[in-house]
């Protein structure tokens, strides 16, 4: 019992010196970005975390399909360098890095399968132990290998030790990487800066716009990214010491160590969320993404938030195309502007989500060098709020820049929302007048042509039904061709050619669940008229409008026309599928509003 006592304790013993190294070079790597003095310190802790003579770090050369020693610990002269092997499995190091998997060597001289360099014997390696680093995209950086002079049977506790120290320095050398790129990405933007400033001097205005995004850009991008990568190494090493620090809460000298792990691990943290606080940034997966689609889930899980005093609206164009975003990010960036919309209409209001797409000419981009030239889908979140004073509305995407009370808002809504657009190579605006609203429109990377054909044509069938659906159009070419793609869908279809023709079927005994019509027709009634009288007769009738117009869709300071859902024209077969299906979906009515039009209340639950 007493000799099994022992080997537990030398195994916790060995176990906490292996994390203390992991929590040393962790802290190192905090504060140290030369990727040479990373590997040269990774190497030694290593070595001494597992009590070898000897340890490397080699990257992998694609040009060549070789792996070089670019680091190391113990070694004479000429090997650090200059050493070569492939990177197959004809060398420790190649096969770890073709495998993936741990490459454990006990003793050189019985796998012949080797070809070995002559440092090897030189220095009289017996075993090795060899494990990928990886790296920021599918290709791995290397591989760290630790050498003995001795033969050694490396236990699992050595392994699972050797593997997560390769990953923490995959992090730290990632973040080397980054930190290198965004140094040069902000040289580049000084010496624009610089040549904006002599070209434009005399124009004060462009001149702060400048400066602002000069500022936003490298607080947002440097300090955000950098410090979220340190913060997922940080994440690791605390919760092993909290496990570990439990594990030996009864024993003070283990208990001594952890404690002092944890500290060195907790300053770390406060260095990241000190950076963290200049910019909230999170690692974007970017992908193709149904705008439209996203905008109502969101919708969704905006209304137990908003109150039931704020209404939501949203007017989705029917040709909005596909954006290249991090949907979960996007879904963020709109709860946020949400809230703050609620919060500046504090009496209640209309919160209105318009989707659309835009194109920035050379021109425009001539007149803010924040503008890149080329297509974008943009979402617009409008409040019918109390508005933002001129003086102040430069600086709301600062961060902790708030009008609101200490304890009503950090300051960092919009300030989060703007780093997110510019990382995803996007742009935003907001307009606002005091006492009427404000408009935040961000501008999204379209997709390309490509991912624009894949949506058109879903690899799922579209979403239909059996209900039956009153198509009110004047134009006979539109009609046929809406009441052919809604019975597509499998929904049983009436039409009319304009509202009289519409009334005579809604007195009838005709069952109807949605009235899909025109807003502008001929006649004497319009499409929001026919709407009003149909439902003082149907009140429990679902109403979907469609326009081709634009100025039915446009939003000013939050206030539209009507409350209605519309599907704007030209729209495709999957958004008239989407459109119908929530239309019928709606528990709340249309009903009549004032100026003799209706609306559809989507009250918040």
């Amino acid at each position: 019992m007493k000799v099994q006592m022992t080997d537990h304790c030398a195994k916790l013993k060995k176990v906490l010196r292996q994390q203390a190294a992991i929590a040393e070079f962790g802290t190192f790597a905090l504060r140290e970005l030369d990727l040479m003095k990373i590997l040269t310190e990774a190497a030694r802790v290593c070595a001494d975390g597992l009590s070898v003579p000897f340890s490397k770090v080699c990257r992998y050369r694609a040009e060549h399909n070789d792996l070089i020693s670019v680091a190391g610990y113990g070694w004479q002269d000429g090997v650090i360098g200059h050493v070569l092997s492939r990177a197959d499995a004809s060398s420790p190091q190649g096969r770890a890095f073709s495998s993936g998997e741990p490459s454990i060597c006990n003793d050189l001289q019985k796998d012949a399968g080797f070809h070995l360099p002559p440092f090897y014997a030189a220095h009289g390696i017996v075993s090795t132990v060899d494990v990928i680093i990886k790296g920021s995209d599918k290709q791995p950086y290397g591989v760290l290998e630790i050498d003995n002079d001795q033969q050694h049977d490396y236990d699992q506790y050595d392994i699972n030790f050797l593997t997560g120290f390769a990953n923490v320095l995959a992090e730290a050398v990632t973040t080397t990487f980054s930190v290198e790129a965004l140094r040069a990405s902000v040289e580049q933007m000084k010496v624009l800066v610089e040549e904006k400033d002599r070209l434009l001097h005399d124009k004060n205005i462009a001149d702060l716009k400048l400066r602002q995004s000069q500022k936003m850009e490298a607080v947002g991008q440097l300090t955000g990214g950098i410090a979220h990568d340190l913060n997922n190494i940080l994440t690791v090493i605390s919760g092993t010491i909290e496990i570990l620090a439990e594990a030996v809460a009864d024993q003070p000298e283990f208990a001594a160590i952890a404690k002092m792990m944890d500290e060195a691990a907790e300053r770390g943290a406060h260095l990241t969320q000190r950076l963290l606080a200049f910019a909230r940034k999170q690692p974007l997966q970017p992908r193709e993404v149904n705008v439209n689609s996203l905008v109502m889930e969101a919708a969704n899980l905006l209304r137990p938030a908003l109150g039931e005093h704020v209404e939501v609206h949203m007017v989705l164009s029917g040709d909005v195309s596909p954006a290249l975003i991090d949907p979960s990010q996007l879904t963020n960036a709109l709860l946020n502007l949400a809230l703050n919309a609620r919060d500046a209409m504090a009496d209640g209001g209309r919160l209105t989500i318009e989707t659309g797409n835009a194109v920035f000419a050379e021109s425009d981009a001539s007149l803010s060098s924040d503008i890149v030239a080329g297509d974008y889908v943009t979402i617009a979140v409008t409040d019918s709020g109390h508005g933002i004073p001129a003086n102040i509305l430069e600086q709301v995407f600062e961060p902790f820049f708030t009008t609101k009370d200490i304890d009503k808002g950090s300051g960092l809504g919009l300030s989060m929302v703007y780093g997110f657009v510019k990382q995803s190579n996007g742009h935003i605006r907001i307009d606002s007048v005091e006492g009427r609203g404000t408009t935040v429109r961000i501008y999204l990377p379209r997709a390309s042509h490509f991912a624009y054909a894949e949506d058109l044509v879903p690899t799922s069938p579209l979403q239909g039904g059996h209900e039956t659906i009153l198509v009110v159009e004047d134009d006979s070419l539109v009609r046929k061709f809406v009441i052919g793609q809604v019975r597509s869908l499998g929904y049983a279809t009436l039409s009319a050619v304009d509202a009289a023709a519409a009334m005579v079927i809604i007195n009838s005994p005709q069952h109807i669940d949605l009235l899909f019509t025109d807003i502008i027709m001929p006649g004497a009634m319009t499409g929001r008229q026919l709407a009003d009288a149909a439902l003082r007769c149907r009140p429990l009738l679902k109403v979907l409008f469609t326009s081709g117009h634009t100025e039915n869709t446009v939003i000013h300071y939050g206030r539209l026309d009507a409350d209605v859902l519309l599907l704007a024209k030209p729209y495709r077969k999957l958004d008239l599928a989407r459109m119908i299906r929530t239309a019928l979906a709606v528990e709340a009515q249309l009903q009549p509003v004032a100026g003799g039009g209706v609306g559809l209340i989507q009250h918040t639950a």
